[in-house]
């Protein structure tokens, strides 16, 4: 598991996460420009909906974001580089386990090892410091990068969630693949 500066919870600080690739860090004021231009390239903005106004200001309650920043990685671009977002989200009723998590990455740092090394990251800091045992995740059911990114990081289908998400165009809706990872898959109490 990655290192972390400090435990999130509810209302306290954002920890930052560090890998041997990158560092998730909060967000700044200067990461918006940066990640609207990110969400903007088209092998982003065809899975992710145009963000509103005050995004990433929106403060979604149970929500943590971090700003994914180039540690010394060969090829994807200079450290300390800004190349995309990652959020946690965490329910809160005690008597369902709800947690996952979402990203975009520039295309720069596409087919690189870090949406393995992101996704693995922030899995792990749900289940150890957070203390969930399952981690959802929906791509769309088309997004094969991502569902083999995922499906590397422990992650399996569980289902597709027909006509879930609506298009980004916004002249249909698509179909969602449902993937979840369960601790007690690997730590065998399942």
């Amino acid at each position: 598991m990655a290192g972390s500066d400090a435990t999130a919870t509810r209302g306290a600080a954002t920890p930052t996460l560090v890998t041997s690739l990158v560092r998730l860090r909060p967000l700044e004021r200067d990461d918006e420009a940066t990640l609207r231009a990110i969400l903007a390239t088209p092998a982003v903005s065809r899975w992710w909906h145009p963000p509103g106004d005050d995004w990433p200001w929106d403060d979604e309650s149970g929500t943590v974001r971090w700003a994914v920043e180039l540690l010394a990685a060969a090829n994807a671009g200079p450290a300390g580089a800004v190349v995309g977002l990652v959020q946690a989200y965490e329910g809160d009723d005690p008597d369902y386990d709800e947690c996952g998590i979402d990203l975009f990455l520039a295309p720069s740092v596409h087919r690189r090892g870090l949406g393995r090394d992101i996704v693995t990251t922030v899995r792990d800091w749900l289940v150890d410091i957070r203390g969930h045992h399952l981690v959802t995740i929906d791509p769309s059911a088309s997004n094969t990068a991502a569902i083999a990114c995922y499906t590397a990081c422990g992650f399996r289908p569980v289902g597709v969630l027909h006509g879930r998400e609506r298009d980004t165009d916004r002249r249909g809706w698509h179909d969602t693949l449902l993937m979840q990872y369960c601790s007690w898959w690997y730590d065998g109490t399942e």
